[in-house]
């Protein structure tokens, strides 16, 4: 059995995060992708998992495709940390696995894109100390996703629709 540990967090968590897991999960093989300030320090703390750089080779696509040809039963992912965006905990989502988030209280909880009632709690919590103008910006790019575009898509054909009837219309000048 393999499981992932995205370590999203500073050293003292990080190092506190792989305890757990070692403890959780003491048979299998623990791959932890980490920094590179804080990789060498936790290879020395934690010699028995195989540490990675965070950083995708060949890019974000690539990255996450080699992690889904790896098959790891669980993916571990710290759900605390800064109020900027961590992108590692988006592989977690997208990786398709069991997916399991700790926070900051060492609180698990199952996470998948199809069940947002197990992270949204925390995106809100989080979204409190978040940039008012990036929560403008995703709320923005939500709306432009789902509402904005099944209203364009409703509106697009009447509106060609009345413009084809103002052009063709008897007796009207050019």
């Amino acid at each position: 059995m393999k499981v992932a540990v995205f370590l999203t967090t500073g050293r003292a968590a990080a190092d506190e995060l792989l305890g757990r897991v070692r403890a959780r999960w003491s048979m299998a093989d623990v791959v932890a992708f980490a920094n590179d300030e804080d990789r060498d320090w936790l290879r020395a703390r934690h010699p028995d998992v195989d540490l990675r750089r965070d950083k995708p080779p060949g890019g974000k696509v690539a990255f996450v495709r080699a992690l889904r040809r790896e098959a790891f039963a669980e993916v571990v992912v710290a759900w605390h940390g800064g109020e900027r965006l961590q992108p590692l905990r988006l592989v977690a989502l997208a990786l398709g696995r069991r997916a399991v988030a700790i926070d900051e209280r060492g609180r698990e909880r199952r996470v998948a894109w199809w069940a947002p009632w197990s992270w949204g709690p925390h995106l809100l919590r989080r979204g409190v100390t978040a940039d008012p103008l990036q929560v403008a910006r995703l709320g923005a790019a939500a709306y432009r996703a789902t509402i904005g575009l099944l209203l364009a898509v409703a509106w697009l054909p009447l509106r060609l629709w009345l413009l084809r009837g103002r052009r063709h219309r008897p007796g009207r000048a050019a």
